[in-house]
């Protein structure tokens, strides 16, 4: 009978061992949207997932294994619905301008963020193309999330707001958080770069083909959570062969500080951020250009419905660009949401430098 039970026992103890389990979960994000303003190709009505919305659809398949001892090994994969195009966003909306996309409304799956990871008491590492540490620093500054009225994302908004100072993510790269400490974590990744097989000299390839490191120090506790990062990306100078920039292309290297931080006192959440350094300059001339800006933010929360409003600048060169934005949601439930939401784009031109746009939407998580 002992020797049942030990046999029993060692099965039970090797069904636990290798427990796993996959998942599917999403978001989906659907507004109409009405784009209006002096800058070129900012004109007209359309409804997306894109520009407009207030959270990002995507699609996650995620395996997750037991390993026993408290690690777990993970496997994520992303889809986003969205079409990434020429304007960065798959949405430029005036189809009669040069340069403009006139696929708007297409829904193509293309890939979002992927890993493989290991996790535990040591921490979590994450090897392919995980989130980067510089837009988890930069998220508790904006009540907006990455949607409209953030700044993050926009028609013609490419290398002029966040995305300035912070990159989604890299093509091919390694991350590490450690565990949790009195508040405290620290996170380092690490992007090898020349990931571009032929000459290229769109700002992604350039990007891709550059070595980049982040580190990142967040704290949370209670109320206040605070988050900085050094986004630093190397110089690249080959302009012919395997990972080259172009001929005669180059680049220099970057760095930029990024700090927020957020404050709820309540049903009212403050937010605010900053950050200073450099980034390339416009073309492929490779040239750094100084790049610094900050922004301000409010939610409050009323039952069911959510106000939240935001002020972002950034100045990039000679040149300040600024957004406000505004968003009422009301939520049906945790996971579906209906809301209305507004932004004012200045890309600090001196004429067609006014882009604006009023969305209303329906998200619905799963």
């Amino acid at each position: 009978m002992k020797k049942t039970l030990i046999a029993l026992a060692a099965l039970a103890a090797t069904a636990s061992f290798a427990q796993s389990t996959a998942t599917i979960s999403g978001n989906l994000d659907f507004a109409s949207v009405n784009v209006g303003g002096t800058q070129a190709a900012s004109k007209g009505t359309t409804i997306t997932t894109g520009f407009g919305t207030a959270t990002t659809s995507v699609l996650r398949f995620i395996a997750v294994e037991d390993l026993g001892g408290g690690m777990r090994a993970t496997a994520q994969y992303n889809f986003d619905p969205r079409t990434l195009a020429n304007d960065g966003i798959g949405n430029t909306l005036n189809s009669a301008t040069a340069g403009s996309v006139t696929g708007n409304t297409t829904t193509g799956l293309s890939r979002d963020e992927l890993f493989v990871g290991l996790s535990g008491g040591f921490g979590n590492i994450r090897l392919g193309s995980p989130n980067s540490i510089g837009l988890n620093a930069w998220q508790p500054s904006s009540p907006l999330g990455t949607g409209i009225g953030s700044g993050y994302t926009g028609a013609g908004r490419s290398g002029t707001m966040t995305n300035s100072f912070v990159q989604t993510r890299y093509s091919r790269s390694v991350r590490y958080d450690s565990p949790v400490m009195g508040g405290f974590q620290v996170a380092v990744l690490y992007a090898a770069g020349n990931d571009q097989p032929a000459a290229g000299t769109t700002a992604q390839q350039i990007l891709n083909a550059r070595q980049a490191t982040e580190i990142g120090l967040r704290y949370a506790a209670g109320p206040l959570t605070l988050a900085y990062a050094n986004v630093a990306q190397g110089a690249q100078t080959n302009g012919t062969g395997w990972y080259a920039l172009g001929a005669g292309a180059g680049a220099a290297k970057t760095s930029a500080n990024v700090f927020s931080a957020s404050y709820t006192m309540g049903a009212t959440t403050l937010h605010a951020g900053m950050n200073d350094g450099n980034r390339l300059g416009a073309g492929t001339g490779g040239v750094a250009v100084d790049s610094k800006g900050s922004n301000i933010g409010i939610t409050h929360n009323i039952g069911a419905i959510g106000l939240m409003a935001n002020m972002r600048n950034q100045k990039v060169g000679t040149v300040e660009g600024k957004v406000t934005g505004l968003r009422a949601d009301y939520n049906f439930s945790k996971t579906a949401a209906a809301y209305v939401g507004y932004e004012k784009y200045d890309n600090g031109a001196a004429t067609a430098n006014e882009t604006t746009a009023a969305s209303i939407g329906l998200r619905k998580s799963f």
